[in-house]
């Protein structure tokens, strides 16, 4: 009830959202890692 207007989000749609940065995180680090790999 305390929540502010500018943070609709409940504590299981931020989880799913933190999941999916996190996995997008992931795939990007990855792509950058073979990148430099191909790069040496």
């Amino acid at each position: 009830m305390g929540r502010p207007p500018s943070c609709p989000l409940n504590g299981d749609e931020m989880s799913v959202l933190l999941y999916i940065v996190l996995t997008v995180a992931i795939f990007a680090l990855l792509g950058l890692v073979q990148k430099l790999v191909e790069g040496l």
